[in-house]
Parts: C-alpha cells; structure tokens; sequence
C-alpha cells in the first residue's frame, strides 16, 4: 500500500510536467505515422529569425531548429530515406505520379468516411493538424506509389473478393461462449448447460465458469460469429450447429470453448456482392498495398546503402553538419533541421516557451537546480518504486532503463525535460500550500476507512438516466441492474461488469457521488446523480471493512500523499499563473498574449525585417 501511494502520487506529478513540457511529443505522437514534406524555399518561415519573444526574451530560429533536431532528427530522418528509396524505385521504373492519380486517391479515401473530399482535408488540419498539401505528399503520394511500384500484386483477386464479402455481409450465428482450460472441465460444463432452457440460463453458467472475464461478465455474449475470422474448426463446428444446440468442446489456441447457438443470420438477399464490389475492392487494395508497401519498403531499404549518423554522438562527432547519408548522398543536418521545423516547429515552439516562463521564473526566484539535485530525485525516485540493491542503495541504473523505454527518450532528455522542470516546479511551488491535521484525517479514511461496494450505471442525458431510473426501479433486483447496467451504461467498465466499479472512498475528488453512496444502505438504489457531465445511477451492495492499521501506524506515509496531491494542484496553479502573467509574441501560431490583451492577429511586419508578424502596438 505504501509503495503503491507514493508512485501513484509522483507519477502524478510527472503527468503535470510532462503535460506542460512535452505537449508536442504527445500530440505529435497521436498523429498517424507521416513523412515530412520539402521545405518551400522563400517561405516566411524560411527567413524567419525569431520565432516567439516571451516576456521579452527571444526564441531565435536556431534555438527552435536546434530544439526540433533532438526531439524528431531521427525519426525525421528515417521518413525521408523511406521516401527517398521509394521515389528512386519509381525513377528507376519510369513511373510517373501524376495530380489526377492524387486528386483521385483523396477522393476515394474522403468517400471511404461519407464526407466531401473539402471537408476532409479541413477535418485533418482542424483536428490533427494535418494541412492538406503535407498530408498529399507524406501519406497520399507514397500510397499511390507503392501501389504503383507493386503492380497487380495489390490488386484483390475474385477470391479474395468472396472470402471478404462473407467475412463482413454473409450468414452469421448470434451464440454464446464459455471458455474452459481443459477439454475435462468442458465435457463437465456442458452435461450442465445442455439442461438449460433459456440462453439466459448458459449465460449465468458462462459467469459462473468461463475463463474468459469479457465475455464472462457479459453472460458469454460474443459478437455475430461470421466466416474466415476464426481457425477452420471452430467455424466447421459452429455453422454446423441447429438454433439452440451447445457445440461439444471445440480446442482453440490453448483453450476449449462450448457454444451455444442461438440463432442463425441469413446473408441479406438485397446486399449483394455486385452491389458492395466497389467498396471491398477498395477496402481490400488498400489493406494489400500497406502489407506489399511494407514488405517493398523493407526490400529497397535492404538494397540502399544507408547511414543514420544523427543521434549516435561518435559518428557525429567524425562528420559534424552531417545528419546521415542515402546511397553516397549526404543530408545535412541543417536540411533536416528545415525538414522538422516544417513538420513539428509549432509544436517544439509551444515546449520552448512553456520552459523560458519556467527558467524566467526560476531566475527571478533566484532557484537553480544543480546536477546533484537531479542525480538524487532520480535516486529517490528509485529507491521509492524498486527494490534496493544488496547495499542498501538506489538501483538507479534499472529504473532509468525501465523509464526510458517508458518513454522512449534519452537519458539525457529524461532529466533535463523530466527531472529538471519537475523540480523547478516543484520549487516555485513550494510555499502555496499547507498540510493540516484536517487534511490527513480524511487521507487516513480515503485510504484506510470503510467504502461503499456498489454498481453504477452511467448515462449522457438526463432523460435516458430518468427512463433507466423507472425500469430500475419497478424491476427492483439486482440482477435486473446488472442487465440494464450491460444495455444502457456509457462507460465501458461499468457495462461490461454489469455496473460493478471499484468501491467508492470518502474524500475521493467526487463529494455529490460519495454522499449520495454513503447515505445508501445495502440493496437500495439512489437517485440520478449529477457528476460533472454524466448521470450515475448507484446500486449498493454492501461496505467494505477498514483496513486495520491506526492514524499513527501510517501518518508519516499519509502526510508524503497528502503533499504529493497538494504539490501537483499547486503546480498547476503555478503554472496557469505563469501563462497568465506573460507576454508571448508567437510568430508561427501569428498570436500574441498578454495580461492585457487576448490573442489578437499579429501585423505583417516582423521586428527583425523578416515577413513575420511583429508585436502589436499597445
């Protein structure tokens, strides 16, 4: 329990840092996988000198491109390789990709989603920031050129047509499953379900046996079984089932399952294979042009001769301004550097300046962080989540091993964008709060005290919570609950489980729920209960008993969980105070904020002569 508290509560607090300086790691990493577009030389960009002034201080073009080369250099790099051997193949064929072949795959694709091809393009660069022309020349343009490279070999067969149209339209059996570990105990389940009348009846049977907790807690519902999805003798077994019979146990993987068959579903008659041909043959081209553009892909990097020299600190050394090079062409670090700027530089941007407020603030505090104090947070942090080693010490060396695979940075990214802002906030947050005995009594019952077991059926409107009200209440059961807890919640968990969530802790964050579970007594249901914007409906089913430790026994771990919570609130605070107390000229984004003023459209004219936006008069 103890261990468990303080990781919780300073993982916590590496969200809060993480969230405030490597927001663009994250988005970016929410993306789908793309391959940078060329710079366009004489773009406002590409003359641009300082890129943001914060509170004053700039953020010159080299400080951003500099920021962008540590962060993305190499996955940069390897995007333009990729893209690089692909075009070289198509010269080397006398393949042409032309706009129309472009313009047609937009098209196709846009339709795929039922919207216009416009409002598609404006729905990647509104929600993943992808504009059009980089999404045409980093996904489009390698798609149809592999396509092309490949031949007919992406082109689906009359087979393969068949087979994928009985996967998605053909006969289905609606059934039911349990799952069992030996063919012994299936034999033995199944004496027992073939003496039930009802499928709600083998349903119980799957939540009382099955070993397969999904489909268990579901009372062994599975989605429509349909053709060439599963091994050839389970769906043999299956199809050859009448309405009502329970398969004999059939062997899967390292498993045996029983099912029932409830009903069967006819292929529909007016959804033919004439009138759906258009769309597998899309659907299937573009499935096999991904695995032929993979395996062709890893072919043409086999041939080329390559060499990724950024990010490997001895090979930079031996060819400074190098970033790698493509069969004896070198691209040089100052190239990839306008490469990632054009990809990723509003997003580095937006980390540069959250981490000049912070070392602003910092110097204005007179706080400095020093190498040792890092070294020892890292060994805190150590010697709090793993075991120590034989001396006693910190394993230091296996929880940064465990950390950066986490995170997939460099020791060296760890602790100057982890470690080093997590303590500088940690300073500047130091002060804006106190612990008092209040406090750490209701730390003691969160964690220690009785909670209330309950099931909860979570709903976004308030007149459907209202109709699963009534139906809750005139059925009065909890197995009736349960069901309409599996049909109704909205949130995944509670369906699945037929509305059982964890027990409900006092002081928890969520006082409307908490009062309204903790004024329940055993089989009674409460009302709709507002909880930010969903509505709960709670069943409770009893109290847990409280751990069996005193105030004493674990105060000293109660005040390290009350200050690490206290600690992420005040953080954050700190930080929004931060943002809302400086004046930031952004000149990619064309912002400019102020305490003063919101986010107006910057002028045309750029201080230092460039085409970017200068700050506005005040």
């Amino acid at each position: 329990m103890k261990k468990i508290l303080e990781r919780t509560a300073w993982m916590g607090l590496f969200v809060v840092i993480l969230s405030m300086h490597l927001v663009a790691a994250e988005e970016t990493a929410a993306q789908p996988a793309a391959k940078p577009a060329p710079v366009t030389a004489g773009t406002s960009r590409a003359v641009m000198k300082v890129m943001a002034i914060v509170n004053g201080e700039e953020i010159s073009r080299q400080q951003l491109t500099s920021q962008c080369l540590k962060d993305y250099g190499r996955e940069v790099l390897e995007r333009m390789i990729s893209r690089y051997i692909v075009e070289q193949a198509c010269q080397k064929a006398k393949l042409e990709i032309t706009e129309d072949e472009l313009r047609a795959e937009v098209e196709t694709t846009a339709k795929r989603f039922g919207v216009p091809t416009d409002q598609y393009l404006s729905l990647l660069e509104r929600e993943r920031g992808i504009p059009a022309r980089q999404y045409i020349a980093d996904i489009i343009w390698p798609t149809v050129a592999i396509r092309k490279l490949a031949g007919k070999a992406t082109s689906p067969t009359e087979e393969e047509l068949q087979i994928e149209y009985e996967r998605r339209y053909g006969e289905a059996i609606q059934g039911r499953l349990i799952a069992t570990k030996t063919k012994e105990e299936a034999e033995k389940i199944r004496t027992e379900a073939t003496k039930c009348k009802t499928p709600e009846e083998f349903g119980k049977l799957a939540q009382k046996y099955s070993t397969d907790p999904y489909t268990a807690s579901l009372g062994g519902v599975v989605p429509p079984i349909r053709r060439h999805l599963n091994p050839k003798n389970f769906e043999d077994t299956v199809f050859a089932l009448k309405n009502g019979e329970i398969s004999a146990p059939i062997q899967v993987g390292d498993q045996y399952v029983l099912i029932l068959c409830e009903e069967h579903i006819p292929t529909d008659k007016n959804l033919t294979l004439d009138k759906v041909r258009g769309e597998l043959e899309v659907i299937l081209s573009q499935a096999k042009t991904a695995e032929v553009g993979r395996k062709l892909s890893q072919q043409l990097l086999q041939n080329a001769n390559v060499e990724l020299i950024i990010g490997d600190p001895v090979k930079s050394s031996q060819r400074p301004g190098v970033a790698g090079i493509i069969d004896g062409k070198v691209v040089s670090t100052a190239v990839l550097g306008e490469e990632c700027l054009v990809r990723y530089g509003k997003e580095a941007l937006k980390g540069l300046i959250n981490r000049a407020l912070i070392n602003q603030a910092c110097k204005k505090a007179k706080i400095e962080i020093t190498e040792k104090d890092i070294d020892d947070e890292i060994a805190r942090l150590a010697l709090e989540s793993l075991p120590p080693k034989a001396d006693g010490s910190a394993d230091v060396k296996q929880w940064m091993d465990n950390v950066l695979k986490q995170f997939g940075a460099t020791a060296d990214r760890y602790r100057e964008d982890v470690i080093l802002p997590s303590l500088q906030m940690q300073r500047l947050a130091e002060g804006r709060f106190e612990i008092t005995d209040e406090d750490l009594q209701r730390s003691y019952e969160s964690n220690f005290g009785t909670k209330v077991r309950c099931r909860a059926i979570v709903l976004n409107d308030l007149r459907t919570a209202q109709r699963v009200w009534a139906d809750a209440r005139e059925q009065g059961t909890e197995d009736s609950f349960i069901e309409l807890a599996r049909k109704f919640s909205t949130e995944a968990g509670s369906r699945a489980n037929g509305g059982e969530v964890p027990p409900i802790a006092r002081y928890g964050g969520q006082p409307e729920l908490e009062k309204a579970a903790f004024d329940l007594k055993p089989g009674e249901m409460s009302g709709i209960i507002q909880a930010e914007n969903v509505f709960v409906i709670l069943l409770c089913t009893g109290h847990t008993e409280p751990i069996g430790v005193t105030f004493d026994e674990v105060k000293e771990l109660i005040h390290k969980d009350v200050k690490m919570k206290k600690m992420q609130i005040a953080i954050g605070e700190t930080f929004q105070e931060l943002k809302d107390k400086a004046t930031v000229e952004n000149y990619l984004e064309g912002t400019f904020e102020s305490p003063q003023q919101k986010k107006p459209t910057l002028s045309d004219d750029a201080p230092d002569g460039s085409t970017a936006p200068a700050r506005p008069v005040k």
